[in-house]
């Protein structure tokens, strides 16, 4: 080979080596593939688009109900006010029924602790057989009663509501002197009203005699020869101004 073609091939060969050398680094390295399984498991980035509200998947929100942890708990009911009363040291009473009579008085005291005082009409139911296989003669008495009772609250039942004793002192015109013990349930009405009942015995020594007086009546039996015993069921009910 002439020494002019070695030149001229020596030449082109250096020339394109310098040419594939200078375009080397400007030439961008392969992005890999990577494959679908992969991709499925890598974490997305959380969508700025709405919710829908339709969904099924969120907890539906109601007024009055907290929701905790995806677990909805009903709030608890708000508690019943409390009565609200007027003072309770002084009321104006109304009385009725066996125990204390047909009348009106007064009250003083507290709501647990505190006495009555009252005048009422008495009308009163005796019996009178002459002999004991004789059918008994009733009559009807009137008179007028004075009452005087102190009671005391035992037991609430809540706080409207409550249990206890009462005793006094009793004057009847026709009876004459006599003492009560009775049970009584007292129950708030209202802001200004209470409603009490009584039930138990009042004891007039003196009235066979005073009745056998009244009446006339000799020998015989007086109200079976209970006169003295006369049992009581009655109301009062008091306004608190």
């Amino acid at each position: 080979m002439p020494a002019s073609v070695r030149i001229f091939m020596v030449g082109w060969v250096a020339s394109s080596i310098a040419s594939t050398a200078a375009a080397a680094p400007n030439e961008k390295p392969e992005t890999p593939t990577v494959p679908a399984e992969v991709e499925e498991t890598r974490p997305k980035a959380p969508s700025s688009a709405p919710v829908d509200s339709s969904d099924d998947t969120h907890p539906v929100e109601f007024s009055g109900v907290v929701q905790e942890g995806g677990v909805v708990a009903a709030t608890a009911a708000p508690a019943p006010p409390c009565l609200e009363l007027a003072q309770r040291d002084f009321a104006l009473v109304a009385t009725e029924g066996s125990y204390s009579g047909f009348g009106l008085g007064f009250r003083a005291g507290g709501p647990r602790i505190g006495f009555d005082g009252s005048f009422a009409f008495m009308p009163l139911l005796v019996t009178f057989a002459a002999n004991p296989d004789s059918a008994p003669d009733f009559e009807i008495l009137t008179s007028f009663q004075a009452n005087a009772t102190v009671f005391f609250g035992l037991y609430q039942t809540d706080t409207r509501t409550d249990l206890g004793i009462a005793v006094g002192y009793k004057y009847n015109t026709l009876l004459k002197h006599g003492v009560n013990v009775a049970f009584y349930l007292k129950k708030e009405l209202g802001k200004h009203w209470a409603l009490m009942g009584f039930a138990g015995p009042s004891i007039f020594p003196d009235a066979e005699d005073q009745i056998r007086e009244r009446t006339g009546w000799e020998n015989g039996s007086v109200a079976s020869g209970l006169a003295w015993h006369q049992a009581g069921l009655g109301l009062s009910l008091a306004f608190f101004p």
